[in-house]
Order: structure tokens, then sequence, then C-alpha cells
């Protein structure tokens, strides 16, 4: 998650830089077309742009398929698939099961624990971030600490004390505004002409309703996330730059000739007494001495913009900031579709993974159980990946179970959830509901197990009601359910329950491929037919069956999502080691 945040920080820098220094290019067009207001408020498309992480969707290609291939192309199984199945099932020897938990492979999966050069430079960003926000807000604090240690409240005419603290200290050289929630203006312990005193309100006051002070907190924060962008300082001196320029023309808009020379000595006035530096987030009146000329010069040049050239200048900052957000959106889609492909592309035509999905029949469509199953053709292995259904995913700043993802009944939720948060590659899904689990089991035979304790639950909201004896017994279709449903009782929760299922679903492949089931086929076709949707062609099936020949039963191997159960704002999530994920994918899911 941490690494796909960066990735999506490296694009928005990218585009931001871009803007940037697009408008800075036409700085002295736009300035002049459309006033220092619209330069001062257009670096804050750039900002946005930074801290505004969106993916646009394109509309891929669809490639042309034959007829003929749109035959084989069906989303259900076939007589022809299920009789290629049971005939070469029976070769496959019965014997006892090797299942492995990630527990017990930990120092394999260890050992290949490796930090490439993007997850370094991750750290390094993030470590940055943290110094340069713990440094500013130090800073800050520092200042304010010291102001109110050094500093007394005073009435001021023309400020409404209940929104503005007024304070004069001998801290500062000239005046300026400070603070978030609560703004304060701060004074110089000198004596103030009224005439000055007038325009310093004026022009602090400007500042306040602009919120100007807030403008300079975000530019903080997107300069702290982008500290590693030279791009990002130049924006925020550029920000501090015509801040006070719009605001000085703000001011004299509606003054005369003598007002505007007032002004303008008043400013003189406080940049020879200035001593001090600039202090950090803060609006100061004679902030820049270097600024001086350039200001005075604006003030003399002003001219008001007719309404006509304000409406294109709005136009123009909505095309600006729906064109940058648009091709940031699209180099983070086409940075995750790359991202994807190099996962797919790691899963090679002697490697499929299929995602089942097994749903119940509640109202709000849950994905009850989730398994990932990776044939290796290459050197004949079968591995199994359970997922456990509270496994923590947090899109759109939300936390959510992975089971919960596709209550609209969208399966693709559940397999943009596996392929992108948890890196897994996925080829092919199949989901099911438990209507037909039921009815496979029945149409078997049933399953010998042994139910390793007593199982009782009712959930009368689901028409649930479990009730199962421990010992080895003939479980038929809706005891079946029951066991790989139940999960109230285990130490462990969810996974207790997940290490059953995996059991059961062996001691199906031992007990039930054979070749006696053939008489059956005719009914599994149908209960497949109407309960499983799947997207795995008829053909493909029908080969990685046949890969099932050469392999035994006791070389599959089983796992659990490596993780965590967490308590999080009173709910239990299962996170996971993303690690230990990232070894065991490489070892077990993707072929080198």
């Amino acid at each position: 998650m941490l690494l796909q945040i960066f990735q999506a920080i490296l694009i928005t820098s990218a585009v931001g830089s871009v803007l940037a220094a697009l408008l800075l290019l036409l700085k002295p067009i736009t300035k002049r077309c459309f006033g220092s207001a619209w330069q001062y408020y257009a670096w804050a498309i750039v900002l946005i742009v930074m801290m505004l992480p969106v993916t646009i969707r394109l509309p891929q290609a669809v490639p042309y398929t034959a007829p003929n291939d749109l035959l084989n192309m069906q989303q259900t199984f076939t007589e022809e698939t299920i009789q290629t199945k049971v005939k070469n099932v029976q070769q496959i020897p019965i014997s006892a099961v090797n299942t492995k938990s990630i527990g017990q492979s930990t120092v394999n999966v260890l050992k290949d624990i490796s930090f490439g050069i993007m997850d370094m430079m991750c750290y390094v960003w993030l470590i940055g971030l943290m110094l340069m926000l713990g440094i500013n807000i130090i800073r800050y604090l520092t200042f304010l600490q010291a102001i109110c240690k050094n500093s007394v409240i005073i009435s001021c005419p023309g400020i409404d004390a209940d929104k503005i603290i007024t304070r004069k200290t001998s801290m500062i050289d000239a005046p300026l505004m400070v603070g978030f929630f609560k703004p304060m203006l701060l004074l110089p312990d000198i004596e103030i002409p009224e005439e000055n005193l007038n325009y310093i309100l004026l022009h602090e006051l400007t500042h306040y309703k602009r919120h100007d002070l807030w403008y300079k907190w975000f530019a903080m924060l997107v300069n702290t996330v982008h500290w590693f962008n030279p791009f990002a300082y130049i924006v925020s001196g550029q920000i501090d730059e015509d801040c006070e320029i719009s605001c000085d023309l703000s001011v004299v808009a509606n003054m005369d000739e003598k007002e505007q020379k007032g002004y303008m000595n008043t400013i003189l006035t406080l940049v020879s007494r200035t001593r001090t530096s600039p202090k950090l987030f803060t609006t100061a009146m004679a902030s820049n001495k270097n600024q001086i000329k350039r200001r005075f010069t604006m003030i003399k040049n002003a001219t008001k913009k007719s309404k006509l050239t304000m409406f294109f200048s709005v136009i123009t900052a909505c095309i600006i900031l729906g064109v940058a957000v648009f091709a940031s959106g699209v180099l983070s889609d086409k940075a995750q579709a790359q991202d994807l492909d190099k996962a797919q592309g790691m899963v090679t035509e002697n490697q499929t993974n299929i995602l089942l999905i097994g749903v119940d029949g509640s109202e709000r469509i849950r994905a009850d159980t989730l398994m990932l199953l990776s044939l290796n053709r290459e050197n004949n292995s079968l591995a199994v990946l359970s997922i456990p259904r509270d496994t923590l995913i947090t899109t759109d700043g939300q936390d959510n179970k992975i089971a919960y993802l596709m209550a609209d009944g969208d399966e693709q939720k559940i397999i943009d959830a596996v392929t992108n948060d948890l890196q897994i590659p996925v080829n092919y899904y199949a989901r099911m509901n438990f209507e037909g689990f039921r009815n496979i089991i029945d149409i078997l035979g049933g399953v010998e197990f042994n139910v390793p304790v007593d199982m009782l639950y009712d959930d009368p909201a689901q028409d649930l009601h479990i009730s199962l004896k421990k010992g080895l017994q003939i479980l038929d279709g809706v005891k079946a359910e029951h066991l790989v449903r139940y999960r109230a009782g285990y130490a462990e929760g969810d996974i207790g329950r997940v290490r059953v299922q995996q059991s059961f679903i062996m001691e199906l492949i031992k007990q039930k491929f054979d070749t006696k089931y053939l008489a059956e086929i005719s009914k599994l076709h149908n209960e497949f037919s109407k309960n499983v949707v799947t997207n795995y062609p008829s053909v493909k099936i029908a080969q990685d069956i046949k890969a099932l020949d050469k392999i035994n039963v006791k070389d599959i191997e089983t796992y659990i999502l490596p993780g965590t159960t967490e308590l999080r704002q009173g709910a239990y999530y299962f996170v996971v080691n993303d690690t230990e994920l990232k070894s065991l994918t490489e070892q077990k899911f993707v072929l080198k």
C-alpha cells in the first residue's frame, strides 16, 4: 500500500512539475491578460494536481475473436470438458495429503526477503516527509509559544476581537498575521501613526478575508509531501510573492492617487525598519525588500479587468485544471496497467492462476470463501492459497473487508483487490453459490470427514442453523456447507475456518476424483451450468485438467494469506504481512 502511494505521488509530482514549468513560461502573458490575482490562484491548480491522485480508465481495444473461437470461450462447463476431467483424474493416486500453513514455511519465505530500488526510494521519501513536517511544525509552534510569552493583547480599532486577536510584541519589526483557526495580528512594539495603521489594517484584513494563511498552509503540506521535487519549492516561492502583490492590488483598487502614495509610503517605512527574516506561515506587509519595486510598479500600472476578461480567466483556469487532472489520471492508469501486465506477465503459459469465489445467499452478496489455485505445468505442481474473508482492503481511504467488496454482485472488485492490493496475478475466476456447492456434494454421495469440534450456530437472518457433532462422519451437501461456513468456535477465528476448508477440499479431491463418478457427469454439468459463473474458457479448462494427470495429490501445497487479525475501529480485520506475501507470491504463484 505504501509503495502504491509513493508511485501515485511520483506521478502527480511529475504532472505538477510540467504544469508549474508551463505557468512560469506563460506568466508574462497571463499576468498581463488576467492580472496578478489570477496568477496567484493559478498556483493552487498545481498544488491540487500534486495532491490529487486520480485514475482515469481509458477504454481498452477489444481483440478480434473468430466465430469458431467464440464457441470455445463460453463461460459454462460442457459435458466434453467434464468427461475429459474424469478420464484424466482416474490416474491420480489417493494418498496422504501434505498441507502447509504459512507459519510452517516462514523460515523459507524470510530467506528471500529483499528490497528493490523503488522500495528504498519509498522509505527515503517517507522519512524525508516526516522530518520536513516535524521540523516545520516544531518551528511554527516554537514561534507561537515565544510570541505568547513576549506580547500583550491590545484592542485595535476596526478589528473584531472575537475573530482576530491583536498582540503587540518586540519580537518583530513589521506587522504580520499568523494562525490557522484563530488568526492573530501581530504589531511591533513601536508607535505607528494612525494613517499608517489604517493602511496596515487594510492590508492584513485583506489577507484574512481571502484566507491566505490557509493557502500558505496547503502549500506547505504539498511542499512537504513533494520535498524531493525542486518545483515544489519554486511554486511555494511564487505563491509568497504573488500573495503580497495581489493583496496590494486588492487594497488599492478603490483608492485615489494620493491614497495609493500613502499606502506605498507605509510599505517603505515598514521595510526600512525590518531587520528580522520572514516567519513561517505568516502574511507580512513588508516581507521581502527585493519585491518592493515590482509591487510599486504593479500598483501604478494596475487596471481594472472587464467582466469578459474575468470570465475567460475562470474558463482558462478550469481548462488547465481539467487537462492536468486528466493527464495525471491517464498516467496513473497506464502505470497501474504496466504493474498489472508485469504481474500477469510473470504468470506464463506454463502457469495458470484461478480465483475461486464462494458467495453466500444473503441479500447483500458476500465472498464467503476465497481460494487461489495456481497450476504450474513446468514442475507439475498445484498450490492453493486461502484468503480470509476479513482481509483488510483500503480503497479511497476507507477500510473494508474483502468479502464485502462484491456487495453489488460484481466479482471484478474482488479480482482487482487480489491483483492490485495483494499483488497476486489472476488469470481467471470462477464464482459459485452455496446452492451449487450443496448439490454437487450430494451428487457425489457426500464426503467422509473428521469434524474437528462440535459446531453449533444459529443465524435466522441468513436462515443458517448449524448443528454438527465432532468426529468422523459422512457429510451431505447441507452439512458440508455448514462445515465450511462455521467459524464461531475456533480460537483463531476465521483462520481456523480456513484451515478446515482446506482440509475438506483435500478430502473431496482424494475421495471423489474417481472413474466411478462418470455416471454423474450429466447432473454435475447441470449444476455447474446453473450455479457457476466463470471467464475460464472451456478449451483452457480441458488443457489444464490434462495437466492434473501428472500431479500427485500429496504434492498439492496449501497456504493461508500471511498476516494477523487486528481490531480497528470496533471491527476485526485480517491485516496482510506485505513482505511475507510478496516472497510467497514470487515462490509459489508466479513462474520464475
